[in-house]
């Protein structure tokens, strides 16, 4: 038995408390995608939060991402802040921690207290997905310094203000650092009953613009061209790409164009995102997308643009990320404890990890449910059980490399 780690364990049993209080003021304080001075005022509390890790944060400011209005126009628009931190660089074997701190719920929407639903289920903006993860990754990394646990192993945590939206300014992060570190441990919440992802499909959203000719309607009819109408045609028919053999999905989700009834318009932008379970799809729907829209281009009085991308690819299962699964049950017996493994067809920052090289599993925060909703809830039990799981992961993984 592992003495220090038994009493690291009995140690972070005892802080459920502080750690929900934590968890409570961070969730409530509001840090949507696109509140950046949200963003900045959450990033400078969990720097804060972070200091008694003794470690030395840095922070990175990232570039603006692309967007594309609903009527057609490209700007750049900001992001908060990435965070970083790195203990025992030097090190040969390092782990790569991190998650974000962004959530989907903007500054004017009326989820932004928490309470609970029961004894166990704390509610609660980002509760699940994934302020709680942060507290996950923080208490089991305090509890390994405080006693001395991972001498031999390196570790960085890395925090990002945009993955709700894609991580379009963290992207080019992920790809600069992935290649320093052996595994990659995302805190994104578990599954409701615990059971943590092994495969994701992948994720793309587009932005199609189409631009006709505005004429009024009575007048001059005839010499307009109606970009809803034609943009209308081309988003049936992508939406008839849906193949449920396949498992290809395909969601047009939104449609915006027009202004009065009596013009003609000239303008319509539609947004869609696609999810496909292997790199073939992938590369099959990009052609296609590609293939519509030059099509469409060719019908005389029309112009088609095409924007965006598989921003997250799909994430499947490979030997390393196999290993890496069969730790996580070796530390979850040492609890006392099974895990299940699960598909899912939602997409992280562990698509991007394992599409540059880092094998990673990406559901190491606490268990909850009903994300993206006004009813997020977050098992308070997990929020010991799942850090003590990663701590013992943490050592296993630093003895697996001597």
């Amino acid at each position: 038995m592992n003495t220090s780690l038994e009493n690291a364990a009995n140690w972070l049993r005892d802080q459920h408390h502080t750690m929900l209080e934590q968890l409570v003021a961070l969730a409530e304080m509001n840090s949507h995608s696109e509140n950046v001075p949200g963003l900045q005022r959450v990033a400078e509390s969990l720097r804060k939060m972070f200091e008694p890790l003794d470690v030395p944060c840095r922070i990175q400011e990232l570039l603006p991402r692309q967007i594309v209005s609903d009527s057609g126009d490209v700007s750049e628009k900001a992001t908060g802040p990435a965070l970083l931190w790195h203990q025992r660089a030097q090190q040969a074997t390092r782990v790569l921690l991190a998650i974000h701190y962004d959530t989907v719920y903007p500054v004017d929407h009326p989820f932004q207290k928490c309470d609970w639903l029961d004894e166990h289920r704390l509610r609660g903006p980002g509760v699940a997905d994934a302020k709680g993860g942060i507290i996950v990754m923080l208490w089991a990394l305090l509890a390994a310094e405080k006693f001395a646990l991972l001498p031999k192993l390196g570790w960085s945590v890395v925090l990002n203000p945009d993955e709700e939206i894609g991580s379009p300014c963290s992207w080019s992060l992920w790809r600069t650092i992935a290649s320093a570190y052996r595994y990659g441990l995302l805190m994104e919440p578990s599954l409701p009953d615990g059971a943590l992802v092994n495969q994701r499909k992948g994720s793309g959203s587009f932005t199609v613009v189409m631009r006709g000719r505005a004429a009024h309607s009575g007048r001059n009819f005839r010499e307009g061209r109606n970009a809803v109408a034609k943009l209308a045609e081309m988003a049936l028919e992508i939406h008839r790409w849906n193949d449920g053999q396949s498992g290809i999905i395909v969601n047009v989700g939104k449609f915006v164009g027009g202004q009065a009834a009596n013009v003609v318009p000239d303008v319509a932008t539609l947004r869609i995102n696609i999810r496909i379970d292997d790199f073939s799809q992938q590369e099959q729907i990009l052609f296609r997308l590609n293939r519509l829209v030059e099509t469409y281009n060719s019908h005389e009085g029309f112009r088609c643009s095409l924007t965006g991308c598989f921003h997250a690819p799909p994430k499947l299962v490979c030997p390393k990320t196999q290993w890496l699964m069969s730790q996580i049950e070796v530390a979850a017996a040492q609890q006392g404890r099974s895990v299940r493994f699960a598909a899912t067809g939602g997409a992280s920052d562990g698509n991007k990890l394992a599409a540059v090289g880092l094998p990673n599993i990406d559901t190491l925060g606490p268990a909850g449910d009903r994300l993206h909703s006004p009813d997020e809830w977050m098992d308070s039990k997990s929020l010991v059980e799942n850090s003590e799981r990663l701590l013992r992961l943490l050592v296993l993984l630093q003895d697996s490399a001597e």
